[in-house]
């Protein structure tokens, strides 16, 4: 385990400002083994000659047209050579330990496909707020992502093993919750463990899917969409409730941006 090599995937797009803390805080890591992949998703500011200028030879750099987050992610799974995969934001930061803690989770349990841990709530300038994040669960997630519980499920914080990932990629097609929709498509059957200590500083920009709410619900129902596909894995109840929770979920979004009637039209279905 001290000598398995982990990647760590990372999208870029437009992220001068925050690029290069984000590869730093990767590289930075005290596990002897990592393969980063940035993928430069057709930026078009600095991000490009910021990234060539780092010359460590555990960086490998992806330059493509600008495709989004998951062609991004995608584009790196082909090269991952790890036996590990893990994601990181361009705009985040892996604190000390973030890959070690994970591994040693993995070494007290060999059964586990993924492991999760701890974000902390940092400003832009990655001040922490006071504000954490600590999952509290063990065993089968894929009931939990199901009903979108949080108790498993922050977003790409997950370590995982390469093998739970096979030939599963995000979908590309999804411009929100495409992590989520990539975690149930390779969860269901695989364990999962966290450990407590943190593994993101997670940068809260301002910027978020709560703006750009059309587009979150039309995501949310092609994960419904999907449930409904698979029927030998997800019950009719398990469904039934998922799209109780979206319905209740764009209700509150839309009505606290002040669009009622797209509220009542996401209440009702």
């Amino acid at each position: 385990m001290a000598t398995a090599l982990v990647t760590v995937i990372m999208p870029a797009r437009n992220a001068e400002r925050t690029i290069a803390e984000a590869v730093a805080s990767v590289l930075a890591q005290e596990h002897p083994a990592i393969q980063l992949l940035v993928v430069n998703d057709g930026s078009t500011d600095g991000t490009a000659c910021i990234l060539d200028a780092i010359t460590d030879p555990r960086l490998s750099i992806i330059h493509q047209p600008q495709g989004g987050v998951s062609k991004a992610r995608n584009a790196a799974l082909e090269h991952a050579s790890g036996s590990y995969v893990c994601f990181l934001d361009a705009d985040d930061v892996m604190p000390e330990g973030s890959i070690t803690n994970r591994l040693a989770v993995f070494e007290q349990d060999p059964q586990l496909a993924f492991v999760d841990g701890a974000v902390i709530y940092c400003d832009a300038l990655m001040r922490p707020t006071g504000k954490r994040y600590t999952p509290a669960f063990s065993g089968d997630p894929f009931p939990l992502l199901l009903a979108f519980d949080r108790r498993c499920f922050f977003g790409n914080t997950w370590m995982i093993r390469r093998e739970a990932i096979g030939d599963v990629r995000f979908r590309e097609d999804l411009t929100h919750v495409e992590d989520l929709m990539f975690y149930l498509e390779i969860a269901d059957g695989g364990r999962y463990g966290a450990t407590e200590l943190p593994v993101l500083l997670y940068r809260v920009t301002g910027q978020s899917s709560m703006v750009a709410l059309d587009r979150l619900e039309r995501c949310y129902h092609l994960v419904l969409d999907w449930m409904l596909q698979h029927p030998e894995r997800v019950s009719r109840a398990a469904y039934l409730n998922a799209r109780r929770i979206v319905r209740r979920m764009m209700c509150g979004a839309y009505w606290h941006a002040q669009q009622p009637w797209k509220a009542l039209r996401a209440f009702v279905g």
